[in-house]
C-alpha cells in the first residue's frame, strides 16, 4: 500500500508541475536499479550497434539533417522488451491510467525509444508535436546517464515564458507538453535517455 501512495505522490507531483508549469521534473519515479537495468539494456543494443541516426519529421516525412540534430536511436516495442523494459511499461502504462482519470487526457497509445548522443551531439531547439498532427500531447524523457557533473553538456532546454534549464542527471524524469520548445545542448560525454510521446487517436 505504503509502494503504492508514494507512487500515486509521484504522479501527482509531475501532473501539478505539467498543469502549473508546462512541465516538470521528479528523481523518484524509477528505483537506481531500475535506471542501471534500463542503461545495461540500452548499452547491450548500442554495442550490437542496432541503433540508426536520429532523423526528423513524421513517418512520412522523414529526414536526416545533422545540423539539426546527431544522436542515435532505437525504438522500443513491448513484443521485444525485455524485463526491465515490460517493468518500464508497467510504470508508463499505471502513469497514463492516472493521467487519463484525474485530467481526462485521453491518452491512448505511446512510442519510445533510446537515444545515444555521443560526445559533440546535440538537437537544436524545436518541437515534438509535429505541425501534420497534433497526435503527440505529453513529452517524456529519463535519463539513463552512468553519472553527470556541471560542464557535461547535455542539458535539456524547455522555453515557457522563460528559459528552463535541466540538468540530465541519472534517474531523473521530465514531463512537459509536447507543444512547447525546447532542445539539447551539445553533449561533452555519451549521454543516454529514454524518450516518448504520449499520444491520442
Amino acid at each position: 500500500m505504503q509502494v503504492v501512495e508514494e507512487q500515486t505522490a509521484v504522479f501527482e507531483e509531475m501532473i501539478q508541475n505539467l498543469l502549473n508549469y508546462g512541465f516538470g521534473s521528479v528523481d523518484n519515479l524509477f528505483s537506481a536499479l531500475e535506471v542501471v537495468s534500463l542503461r545495461e539494456a540500452l548499452m547491450k543494443r548500442y554495442e550490437a550497434d542496432r541503433f540508426q541516426p536520429a532523423g526528423i519529421g513524421d513517418q512520412f516525412n522523414l529526414t536526416r539533417v545533422s545540423d539539426i540534430r546527431s544522436d542515435q536511436i532505437l525504438w522500443l516495442s513491448k513484443e521485444s522488451a525485455v524485463l526491465v523494459e515490460q517493468s518500464f511499461f508497467k510504470r508508463l502504462d499505471e502513469f497514463v491510467a492516472y493521467l487519463n482519470r484525474t485530467c481526462f487526457a485521453g491518452i491512448d497509445s505511446y512510442e519510445f525509444h533510446y537515444a545515444v548522443y555521443e560526445p559533440g551531439s546535440f538537437y537544436k531547439r524545436h518541437k515534438d508535436q509535429f505541425t501534420s498532427s497534433d497526435q503527440r500531447k505529453f513529452s517524456l524523457v529519463i535519463y539513463l546517464n552512468d553519472s553527470w557533473n556541471p560542464g557535461d553538456g547535455g542539458e535539456l532546454v524547455i522555453y515557457t515564458d522563460s528559459k528552463h534549464c535541466i540538468e540530465p542527471v541519472p534517474g531523473r524524469v521530465v514531463f512537459f507538453s509536447s507543444e512547447l520548445e525546447h532542445e539539447v545542448l551539445t553533449s561533452k560525454i555519451q549521454r543516454k535517455s529514454l524518450t516518448g510521446w504520449l499520444k491520442t487517436i
